[in-house]
């Protein structure tokens, strides 16, 4: 009987939980608003590409998958397989990128309510 948890599905999982994180890194963080702006600024597909995560996400997957090569599925056409898996390792990226999204979100909340109440606090002083 064979696994269903072979290597090629923690590949797929690594390569997820990289392209998230690299992907939110570098189109929602501060840390990269200079290359936000210089992307845009070159060419609007381009700087579009740099804001939005999702799209990001897409690129990221496909330099993952052409590094490590996991294929999770095994027919007699290997471009399909690899597709296939392409497509099965982004939609895992997608709900990693979600979560992570739902908590920035909730982390700017949080920022944006301290720092209203420290203003509403000096301005009682």
């Amino acid at each position: 009987m064979n696994s269903l948890i072979t290597p090629d599905v923690w590949i797929c999982v690594a390569i997820a939980l990289a392209a998230a994180s690299t992907s939110m890194t570098i189109t929602q963080t501060e840390l990269f608003a200079g290359l936000r702006a210089w992307t845009a600024k070159k060419h609007a597909l381009l700087g579009h590409l740099f804001h939005c995560f999702y799209c990001m996400s897409h690129w990221t997957v496909l330099v993952g998958m052409l590094i490590y090569r996991p294929y999770l599925l095994h027919s007699d056409v290997a471009v399909i397989d690899w597709v296939m898996t392409a497509f099965i390792t982004l939609t895992l990226t997608t709900f990693i990128n979600g979560l992570m999204f739902k908590v920035f979100q909730a982390a700017v909340t949080t920022h944006v309510m301290k720092h209203n109440a420290q203003i509403t606090l000096q301005k009682q002083d």
